[in-house]
């Protein structure tokens, strides 16, 4: 159940938080190029299930790790961004992929991960290795070991753990999907978080004159937000979308100004 949970989250995850690119930063054209083809090699591989050729664009130290590992079959993928280092040898891409889900809870569904993809630059050529540092990360920060647990201590109650995607994306949800308005007037709607780690709120208005701001975009597990809707003299209905990262929830809230 909790690897179902971390599906749902990480069909949403970090897509959008990447800062613009650093223009001082700017990687050589034909570095980029030859890049961004051997992503769309090795990914494209993945589609077709011919992993034999994936294998010859997998550096040396990681060739055991990706034998022994789980080769997913992709329907598609798409290259969002990339971000070099170590003066251009080494790169950072996040790719999307869609995949269906092997979970009853899922039915086989098709759906869209966020798989980050690390690149280094060896006798000329681009190489997918794993970031052993990195493993342990997750849309949630990173996961670390706790300590070995007391057998005398009283068992802590574990979060609730989502079975379905839709129950995931209940676990972050507000307590009005409507307000209503006169011109001028505000309304508060309370976001809360019992997911089992912190979330990033960001609010926008489709209605022309209505206003937005929350209190806090960055919401704990299990504490809220408070999202205020102010109607201006002006204002017209519409509705607020209400953006959850890192699963790309949206939470959209119909406003009516009479």
């Amino acid at each position: 159940m909790r690897t179902i949970a971390l599906l749902a989250a990480l069909a949403g995850a970090a897509l959008a938080q990447d800062k613009p690119a650093d223009l001082f930063n700017k990687p050589p054209a034909d570095v980029d190029r030859a890049l961004r083809a051997r992503i769309g090699e090795f990914y494209q591989d993945h589609v077709k299930g011919e992993f034999r050729k994936a294998e010859a664009l997998v550096a040396e130290d990681t060739k055991d790790y990706f034998y022994a590992g789980n080769k997913p079959h992709y329907l598609s993928f798409e290259l969002v961004s990339i971000k070099y280092s170590d003066d251009f040898r080494k790169a950072e891409a996040l790719v999307k992929c869609e995949q269906r889900v092997p979970f009853p809870e899922f039915a086989g569904k098709a759906m869209i991960f966020p798989i980050p993809s690390f690149w280094k630059l060896e006798n000329g050529d681009w190489y997918w290795y794993v970031d052993k540092n990195r493993m342990n990360d997750s849309p949630f920060g990173r996961m670390t070991p706790g300590p070995y647990p007391d057998q005398t201590a009283k068992p802590v109650a574990l979060p609730p753990i989502a079975t379905s995607v839709q129950q995931f994306y209940s676990m972050v949800k507000a307590d009005k999907s409507e307000v209503k308005l006169a011109p001028g007037a505000s309304a508060e709607v309370a976001i809360s978080n019992s997911s089992p780690g912190p979330v990033t709120l960001a609010a926008r208005s489709t209605a022309p004159g209505v206003e937005v701001h929350i209190d806090q975009a960055q919401v704990k597990a299990g504490d809220r937000a408070v999202l205020t809707i102010h109607a201006g003299d002006s204002a017209t209905s519409g509705s607020v979308q209400v953006e959850v990262k890192p699963t790309g929830q949206v939470i959209t809230i119909k406003t009516t100004v009479q």
